[in-house]
C-alpha cells in the first residue's frame, strides 16, 4: 500500500502565461468557446490558478473580460446562422437540444454583457427637500386676546 500525499502543504503554483499563450486564450473566448475549456485545453491547470492569474494581471484580466463579451455576440451570431437556415434537416430531438440551447443563452447572455441587456438601469438623482414660498406676502390677520369679542348668544323668542 502506498503512502498517501499530504495535502496539507501549500503549493505554489504560480502560473505563467507567454504573450503567444495569451493571445491563444484571447482568441479562443472570442471565437465563443467556454473559459472552462479553453483553460482545459490550452493550460492544462485549474480555473482557479487561471482566475488567481487573471488578479495578478489586471491587464490581461480587461482584454478576458472584454473577449468574454465579444465570445457572448459570437455564440449569438452563431445561433442565428443556425435559425437562418432556410432547410433545416434536423431531427425533432436536435431541434428541442437546439432550442434548448437557445434559451440558456438568451438566459445568460445578458447577465454576462452588457450588450445584451434589455432593462438599462437610470440613475435619477433627486434632491429630497421639498421648498414652499409665496410671491407675496399673504394677508396676515392679528389675532391678540384684546380684539377678540365673545360672540352674542342668540335670543330665545
Amino acid at each position: 500500500m502506498s503512502k498517501s500525499k499530504s495535502i496539507s502543504k501549500v503549493k505554489s503554483k504560480n502560473l505563467v502565461l507567454s504573450d503567444i499563450e495569451q493571445n491563444t486564450i484571447l482568441e479562443d473566448i472570442y471565437n465563443g468557446k467556454t473559459t472552462n475549456i479553453v483553460i482545459k485545453d490550452t493550460l492544462k491547470t485549474s480555473l482557479k490558478t487561471f482566475y488567481n492569474y487573471l488578479e495578478t494581471n489586471p491587464k490581461f484580466k480587461a482584454e478576458f473580460n472584454k473577449a468574454q463579451e465579444v465570445g457572448i455576440k459570437t455564440l449569438v451570431e452563431k445561433m442565428l446562422e443556425i435559425f437562418d437556415t432556410e432547410h433545416m434537416d434536423l431531427s425533432p430531438n436536435e431541434l428541442l437540444f437546439i432550442r434548448e440551447k437557445k434559451d440558456w443563452l438568451k438566459f445568460l447572455a445578458p447577465r454576462l454583457s452588457s450588450l445584451f441587456t434589455e432593462r438599462q438601469k437610470i440613475d435619477v438623482k433627486s434632491d429630497s427637500v421639498v421648498k414652499i414660498s409665496w410671491e407675496s406676502e399673504p394677508d396676515l390677520i392679528d389675532v391678540n386676546a384684546e380684539n377678540i369679542s365673545a360672540p352674542t348668544p342668540p335670543k330665545d323668542n
